[in-house]
């Protein structure tokens, strides 16, 4: 089955993740909990760059290829995508509607844990299912690899601070 719609819309991948991350700019959240400072572990300053070059990855090659859809893996994948989105847009959600305080970005949405990091990371390796796209599998793990990690300890480091 081929959905004519999609193809050639790699593009709307990346684009349909920053929604609502454009949205958080424009709506500044409540003040983090705060906490002394202290110095950042040290896999931090080699797992930040892994993601942010995971990140531009994710973000780029998309919009360099075309939805196929004409297996049922491509499919699935496109079905998976969407629940993936749709948990991400929930996730998000929570936060605009319960006083966008920063601990909702890290607390678990029904069981899941992390689910602004871990919901974006299914997203983009499903995508690169029906986008064929070795690339963009690769860079998805990865940038779903350290940005969880980085959530985690950013999840930790708030609920030590306030004492949680």
């Amino acid at each position: 089955m081929t959905l004519e719609v999609l193809r050639g819309l790699g593009w709307t991948v990346p684009v349909a993740v920053l929604l609502p991350n454009a949205l958080w700019v424009v709506l500044p959240g409540a003040a983090p909990p705060t906490s002394p400072p202290t110095a950042p572990p040290s896999w931090l300053r080699w797992v930040q760059p892994v993601e942010w070059v995971g990140r531009a990855a994710v973000f780029l090659l998309p919009v360099f290829y075309r939805f196929e859809l004409d297996t049922t893996p491509g499919v699935v994948a496109l079905d998976t995508m969407l629940l993936a989105l749709a948990f991400y847009y929930t996730a998000w959600a929570r936060y605009f509607t319960r006083g966008r305080n920063p601990v909702l970005l890290y607390k678990p949405l029904v069981g899941v844990p992390l689910p602004l990091a871990v919901s974006p990371a299914v997203y983009f390796v499903a995508a690169s299912i029906p986008l064929r796209s070795v690339p963009l599998a690769v860079a998805a793990v990865v940038f779903g690899a350290a940005h969880v990690a980085i959530s985690k300890f950013e999840c930790e480091r708030m609920s030590r601070a306030s004492g949680t």
